[in-house]
């Protein structure tokens, strides 16, 4: 099955354009000679500091992740790892396939649930999103499972969707008052209703 390995990197101030680029072009043929693919990349607007870059990549295998940890990221200098985790895919995204880059905001949220939760939340997700994204011009990239659990009992969810503009974004989260969601109005409450903590950021696809 395959694993996603996610980095936030940090660096000096003036270099996102710089950094976004390696990455995209030494960073991706570097991953690729690995058996790799790189899922996304992305710089941020908003719940980030300014002077980071945020890649994914996605790789067969956990052995595979582990052995080229940082392919993607390798040989940059003035570069530090400000987060790095693995994610295991739940109900997106499907290996092989890519993040958007075509114009508009990407999402990253995480949500700490109980794991005797962890069903209903997926079950919650998956009949959730057709009527969602039905409503709003936007799609969920991926929701995946943080390998590295938050604490006892605990699980950490990783949610990526894409919106059109940001006015997609607070219709859709103002979910209460969202004509012809009802669906999704409703599952979303239950879905609140699991989470322990949460918080998100919003980033644009290098």
């Amino acid at each position: 099955m395959a694993v996603y390995e996610h980095h936030v990197v940090a660096f000096g101030p003036g270099r996102v354009a710089e950094v976004g680029r390696l990455i995209a072009t030494t960073g991706r043929a570097a991953v690729e000679a690995k058996g790799g693919r790189l899922f996304g990349l992305w710089k941020p607007l908003i719940g980030l500091n300014f002077n980071t870059i945020v890649s994914v990549t996605e790789w067969p295998d956990e052995a595979a992740a582990i052995a080229n940890a940082d392919a993607a990221i390798g040989g940059l200098e003035g570069v530090s790892k400000a987060q790095h985790d693995i994610w295991l895919p739940t109900l997106r995204p499907k290996g092989g396939t890519i993040a958007r880059t075509d114009p508009g905001y990407t999402t990253h949220r995480w949500y700490d649930i109980r794991e005797s939760d962890f069903e209903q939340f997926l079950e919650l997700s998956s009949s959730t999103w057709a009527n969602w994204e039905g409503t709003h011009d936007s799609q969920v990239q991926g929701l995946w499972r943080q390998k590295q659990a938050p604490g006892p009992g605990l699980i950490r969810m990783r949610l990526m969707a894409w919106y059109r503009d940001m006015g997609v974004w607070e219709r859709s989260r103002h979910w209460k008052g969202t004509k012809g969601a009802e669906t999704a109005n409703q599952n979303l409450g239950q879905r609140y209703d699991l989470t322990l903590d949460s918080a998100v950021s919003i980033l644009m696809a290098v």
